[in-house]
């Protein structure tokens, strides 16, 4: 009996050695060595400013710090490849292996080329103009997905440091490629009835007028080309009607111009109504590149006595205006 107590004795010291042993060491654990791992020592940031990159990532690597993945640029007074910014700033404390974001000067003469794919030939000059660049050359290409007019590609392209004054080349859309028709003899014809099919078919028309023994007022007399030519979409049909243009009918050109929108998609679809004497109609339903330029009078639409103009871009009334 005495020998078991003995045994269970020493077996229960035993046990508490172990426990103490193990208390000790939960303490140290949790106390020392955790607290060793958790803790990161905090360096204060160097100065990069004025250096270059390549000695910022030295004296940063001293520092046990880093430089961020991202380069910033920008165009500075200071030298090509100077950092002119940091974040962190200098002397600040942070823990050990922190990034620190830097940002390169381009140069004073050097600026990051805009984007002008999706605008007007117009709209692209004027925002390569605001930003220091100058239009070089332009090339031209039918294109089925961009509208007429309508920059598709640039060189240089955007982003990067680019001299300022430098010329960017600019691909520039013809729209879709013209579709060849064979002319009919309009001859005796209606002038209203041609005038109307003629532009249906994307040509474009003037006319003059003449008086002719035979046929009558208001129709064909001959036109240029002739019948059974070939032409194409925006070629320039010449008509000569029987009768004379009499001044009142004559009208004048409306001084409009739109801005199409450079906001949103590459696109927008416009619509513009005009209501004059003559009644209410829709002069423009289609779609036009964002900062596109339309031209009432330039392209020689006439009105008659008091005019309203209103116009609706993607089905939203953006404007009207009174001509008295």
């Amino acid at each position: 009996m005495n020998s078991l107590n003995n045994t269970l004795f020493a077996a229960v010291k035993v046990s508490l050695y172990f426990l103490i042993l193990f208390g000790i060491g939960g303490v140290l654990i949790i106390f020392v060595i955790i607290p060793k791992w958790v803790r990161t020592e905090e360096v204060l940031v160097p100065n990069l400013i004025g250096k270059t990159y390549y000695e910022a990532v030295r004296i940063l690597d001293k520092e046990g710090l880093r430089p961020a993945k991202d380069i910033q640029e920008a165009s500075s007074n200071a030298p090509k490849g100077e950092i002119v910014a940091q974040d962190p700033v200098a002397n600040f404390r942070i823990k050990s292996y922190q990034p620190v974001t830097i940002t390169v000067s381009i140069g004073a003469k050097l600026a990051p080329v805009p984007s002008v794919i999706g605008k007007s030939q117009d709209a692209a000059f004027d925002t390569l103009r605001a930003a220091g660049f100058r239009r070089n050359r332009v090339a031209t290409v039918y294109s089925e997905t961009y509208l007429q007019d309508t920059v598709i590609a640039q060189t240089p392209p955007e982003g990067g440091g680019q001299q300022r004054g430098s010329a960017v080349n600019l691909l520039v859309s013809l729209g879709p490629t013209p579709q060849l028709m064979q002319l009919p003899d309009f001859q005796g014809q209606s002038a209203a009835d041609v005038l109307v099919a003629l532009e249906a078919a994307g040509l474009n028309v003037e006319t003059q007028y003449s008086s002719h023994p035979k046929i009558p007022e208001g129709a064909i007399i001959a036109h240029k080309p002739p019948g059974s030519v070939m032409v194409r979409t925006g070629d320039l049909i010449l008509l000569e009607i029987s009768g004379q243009e009499l001044p009142e009918n004559v009208g004048r050109l409306l001084p409009f111009k739109h801005y199409v929108s450079e906001e949103g998609a590459l696109s927008h679809h416009v619509k513009i109504v005009i209501i004059d004497d003559s009644g209410e109609r829709i002069e423009v339903d289609q779609p036009y590149a964002r900062g596109m330029v339309i031209d009432l009078e330039r392209e020689g639409v006439r009105v008659f006595g008091e005019t309203r103009v209103m116009v609706y871009e993607n089905g939203e009334k953006l404007s009207e205006t009174l001509y008295k």
